[in-house]
């Protein structure tokens, strides 16, 4: 019997190898912005229980599943009052969905729903952790608009929300995802961008806490690549005619002023970029979050020219 040849033996790895690209091209493979509605679903139930709420609100904690095989969590707070209110939606950092909903107070009663990203991994990775788990961090950050989407059918089915009157807002990364959902669904009367630019490249720059600066480079478009279906300045100019306001901050170390910049010069009128005197926004900084969550809801009673 003739055994393989020599050409036969290293023909193996090479078709691992191809295997191996295919599948990786297939999975990074994204249609968008018709994907983004694809892979929505329905929303199939709500499981919801009851949480602490104080003298004007009452809260919930949900879970909302989609027919498509995906859950999203949230608090909801609700006013004690009876009537038909105001929607805000709020989604900043990885299960922070409770805090944001927790430390926003609007001047007026409003239904707030503070979201969680649709992702179960560590919230704080590490570099390694990040490695190994790059795609499915991907997955989950191209899950996130068409969760808001579910998010929006959600508030849209209550009898206490007024459906005209809807507010998206997104904080750190959440605001550029904020700006992708608010851009594509046109249910949403005003977008907030908090803390938040465009071009991915020049974001990823300022904010990965690498020192060689060839290595940041070349990891930030790296990521900016994996994240090219999200990219905001792609989609911000359709939030018009619908307002847009923006809020960043004049000390922060993170997001590069020509990121906001950019942004803004791509939207469409009616906008607004409100300039606060804080530094970069953090999930762990309660008390930063707060103020600038709260300057977010005052901006709403503003006029945007």
């Amino acid at each position: 019997m003739r055994l393989p040849g020599r050409a036969f033996w290293l023909g193996i790895p090479l078709l691992l190898l191809a295997l191996g690209g295919l599948y990786v091209a297939l999975s990074l493979r994204f249609d968008a912005p018709n994907d983004f509605w694809a892979q929505k679903g329905e929303l199939e139930r709500v499981l919801v229980s009851e949480a602490e709420g104080d003298s004007l609100y009452e809260a919930f904690e949900l879970t909302m599943i989609s027919s498509a095989g995906y859950e999203v969590r949230g608090y909801l707070r609700v006013p004690r009052a009876a009537g038909s209110w105001p929607a805000l939606v709020v989604i900043g950092g990885v299960r922070t969905g409770k805090m944001a909903a927790e430390l926003v107070t609007p001047p007026q009663p409003y239904v707030i729903l503070g979201l969680d990203y649709p992702w179960d991994g560590p919230t704080q990775p590490s570099w390694w952790e990040f490695a190994i788990r790059v795609l499915a961090v991907r997955r989950a950050m191209l899950l996130t608009p068409s969760a808001i989407f579910l998010a929006i059918d959600y508030l849209e089915s209550r009898d206490d929300v007024e459906e005209s009157e809807i507010v998206l807002a997104g904080a750190s990364f959440g605001a550029q995802l904020a700006v992708v959902a608010g851009a594509l669904d046109g249910r949403p009367s005003t977008v907030i961008s908090i803390y938040g630019g465009g071009d991915y490249a020049q974001l990823l720059r300022g904010s990965l806490q690498v020192e060689q600066p060839w290595l940041r480079g070349m990891l930030a478009d790296a990521g900016a690549w994996l994240v090219a279906p999200l990219e905001p300045l792609d989609y911000v100019q359709y939030v018009s005619p619908r307002p847009l306001i923006m809020i960043n901050g004049r000390l922060d170390d993170r997001i590069p002023v020509h990121s906001v910049e950019a942004l803004y010069e791509a939207a469409h009128e009616p906008k607004q970029l409100i300039w606060l005197e804080e530094g970069h926004i953090s999930s762990r900084d309660e008390a930063l979050l707060g103020r600038v969550l709260q300057a977010a809801v005052e901006a709403l009673a503003l006029d945007v020219p």
